[in-house]
């Protein structure tokens, strides 16, 4: 006698018909969204905005008020839109700067508008951000909300709720709910257009399909990685068509899909059109200055470039030309915005580096003759300065983002979503289930190869934050495997099971409020010394507020040596009325500039020597990326102090304090170490802090 097969639980299950159910599970649903919420609420009012926050805000508001998105267009406007909406109904203080050259300029530069926009609404600056940040949460919400109907749809209501569950209480998504960013409204949005396309798949029908291209379009609105879609939803059709369609009957689905494919696609570049307004659309396509190699082609000898003051459009242009111009696409109207044409080529030169000889060639004036050599497409990049490890260099790793989930996200997480994949590869199913699962691995398996092999971007996990959704819906399938097991057997599954639970919520509760710097207990948590990771991912500028309120309780009395990391400036502070008596520490030598060749005569700058007293130390300037840095004078008196005046231009220049002290307990919000230097510490420092003089 054969053992019959385990049965397949791909199918969609029958809806739960008792209504006293369906209640209980909506109240369930409401309430576990309602307490994610309410994490990530506490959390932002208690931490101040990342450095990305800081220009991401103001530009929302220029967007609503002024109608063009050509303020930090590096990612389209959706998520800043939503965010400034509470913040422009408040009425900032921003008309003045309306009528500067800052924004008069034809290219206006983003981290000065946002600094002049904070020092003009000082008083109430960290009150706009809560505002604003009050409202990311509901991008998580529909996140949620897409990751519970996908998982119940496959696995049952216990399966939705488990794959909920695990998204309500990531740390790595409550990091990211809070932030005026958009790494998780992107995923959210995302996750909810590829559940609606699934859903087309099931049932194609016209009304399925513009439902999943208005979402695709407002998932296009968020955020540039966003484009992997159009090259996954294909292949999840093709899936579809492969294993769940009979053979017989292939062809007639394939042509009554072209029509819907096209309507899809159609109402996404509407809806993109729609969320820029219509700017720039139909401008010719020759007419754009691009920089990014997807985009262009060398430029000739001789040939008139254009400059910028963006520093990296201004190297790129000099040798790359738009391989439109020129030719008969090149009057072409473009059928998208031209803000999101020229974010999506800012996004572009990130991810595809820089030649280091463009850089050198712009700084020796050397351009024509390094035009005059042949290009290539495989010659060493630079980019941003990345640590993992304890190593800094100025390109990737394959292995950055796979070791950043392995240390970031949860071991009950990590433990749950094995066994998933166990559960997957043992048990029986139909095609159609099998493409269902397929599906499921699909993105994150596009994402992870993309991020990790055609990018050198090593900036945070949150650039993987898509890859997410799709594995908690897949850790669903426990809830069938549990209730198909025996009598004996179901226990133990299902103990299993709560456990890895359990520790998810026991992670998300013990880093609690301080979700950003989270990293798992195998890894060492996120004090580990040295750390693994650092950035947004560890120390993102969020802890400056908290760093003050410790001054004022600890050492009012005595003056803060403070190297931070992130972009505001620290005598904010004074401007609000709050004490906060800090100066800028010494670097190793040669390792602060000034950022202006001339630098303005009331400038402090950093003392020449280092004395004992209380210092506070960023960790991700203490681990050695450079940073911009502000001057401690007064900006009442020295307008220049209040945008960085000086640049810790070479790497580890606070690194001494990483190698020669310790720090007096746990860091501020496990971002920002606190040191007390006698002068016995400063004497096992002096041989790399004399050889030459430090400061200016």
């Amino acid at each position: 006698m054969t053992t019959p097969p385990t049965a397949d639980p791909s199918p969609e299950p029958p809806a739960t018909t008792n209504p006293r159910a369906r209640i209980a599970i909506a109240l369930a649903v409401v309430a576990l969204l309602t307490l994610h919420y309410a994490m990530a609420a506490r959390s932002l009012l208690l931490e101040n905005p990342t450095v990305d926050e800081v220009v991401h805000l103001p530009a929302g508001v220029t967007y609503w008020q002024q109608g063009t998105f050509r303020l930090y267009h590096h990612n389209p406007p959706l998520i800043k839109l939503v965010a400034a909406l509470p913040v422009v109904l408040s009425k900032p203080e921003i008309d003045p700067l309306y009528q500067s050259l800052i924004w008069r300029s034809t290219d206006p530069s983003p981290p000065t508008f946002s600094q002049v926009f904070a020092r003009m609404n000082a008083s109430r600056y960290f009150e706009l951000f809560k505002l604003a940040r009050l409202m990311m949460p509901l991008f998580s919400i529909i996140g949620g909300l897409a990751v519970f109907a996908w998982s119940r749809r496959l696995y049952g209501p216990w399966g939705g709720l488990l794959s909920l569950a695990l998204w309500v209480f990531c740390p790595n998504v409550l990091a990211h709910a809070r932030l005026v960013t958009s790494d998780l409204g992107a995923t959210a949005l995302g996750v909810a257009a590829t559940y609606l396309f699934w859903r087309y798949l099931q049932e194609p029908t016209g009304k399925r399909a513009g439902l999943a291209g208005l979402a695709l379009g407002i998932a296009q609105l968020s955020k540039f990685s966003m484009l992997l879609l159009l090259g996954a939803w294909p292949v999840m059709w093709l899936l579809r068509l492969a294993l769940a369609t009979p053979a017989a009957k292939r062809l007639g689905v394939t042509i009554r899909a072209i029509p819907h494919a096209l309507l899809i696609l159609a109402i996404c570049v509407l809806v993109i059109d729609v969320g820029f307004l219509f700017e720039g659309v139909g401008r010719p396509l020759g007419e754009f200055e691009f920089g990014s190699r997807t985009l262009t082609r060398p430029a000739i000898p001789g040939e008139a470039r254009p400059r910028s003051k963006n520093p990296l459009l201004d190297i790129t242009w000099q040798f790359r030309v738009n391989w439109f111009r020129g030719g008969v696409l090149g009057r072409l109207p473009s059928p998208l915005p031209a803000h999101y044409l020229l974010g999506f080529d800012e996004q572009k030169i990130e991810t595809e580096g820089v030649p280091i000889r463009y850089s050198r060639a712009v700084q020796t004036d050397t351009v024509a003759a390094v035009l005059a050599q042949p290009q290539t497409d495989n010659e060493p990049m630079e980019g941003y300065a990345v640590y993992l490890d304890g190593e800094l260099k100025r390109n990737g790793w394959w292995s950055y983002y796979p070791l950043a989930l392995v240390y970031k996200v949860p071991e009950g997480t990590l433990a749950l979503v094995a066994l998933s994949l166990l559960v997957l590869l043992t048990t029986h199913r139909l095609p159609e289930g099998w493409a269902d699962e397929i599906t499921l691995l699909l993105i994150p398996a596009v994402i992870l190869v993309s991020m990790t092999l055609f990018t050198d971007i090593n900036l945070g996990l949150r650039y993987v934050l898509p890859i997410f959704p799709y594995l908690l819906v897949g850790v669903g399938k426990l809830a069938p495997w549990i209730a198909a097991a025996s009598r004996i057997e179901r226990p133990i599954r299902g103990a299993v099971a709560g456990v890895c639970l359990a520790g998810t919520i026991a992670a998300s509760a013990w880093v609690a409020p301080h979700y950003l710097a989270y990293f798992n207990w195998a890894s060492g948590g996120p004090d580990r010394v040295p750390a693994h990771l650092i950035d947004s991912n560890l120390d993102w500028g969020q802890d400056l507020v908290l760093l003050r309120d410790w001054w004022e309780k600890t050492i009012p009395n005595e003056p803060l040596g403070l190297a931070y990391f992130g972009q505001i400036n620290p005598s904010i502070f004074k401007l609000r009325g709050q004490p906060f008596n800090w100066f800028l520490p010494p670097g190793r030598p040669g390792s602060i500039r000034p950022l202006s060749q001339k630098p303005a005569p009331g400038l402090i700058g950093p003392p020449k020597k280092l004395q004992p007293g209380y210092y506070a130390i960023s960790a991700t300037l203490l681990y050695g990326l450079p940073w911009r840095l502000y001057d401690p004078a007064n900006p009442d008196t020295v307008p220049e102090a209040w945008s960085p005046a000086w640049n810790a231009a070479l790497p580890d220049a606070f690194g001494y304090f990483r190698t020669y002290f310790t720090p007096i307990g746990p860091p501020i919000g496990h971002s920002i170490y606190i040191y007390h230097l006698t002068e016995a510490d400063i004497a096992r420092a002096a041989p790399v802090l004399e050889s030459r003089s430090v400061g200016r």
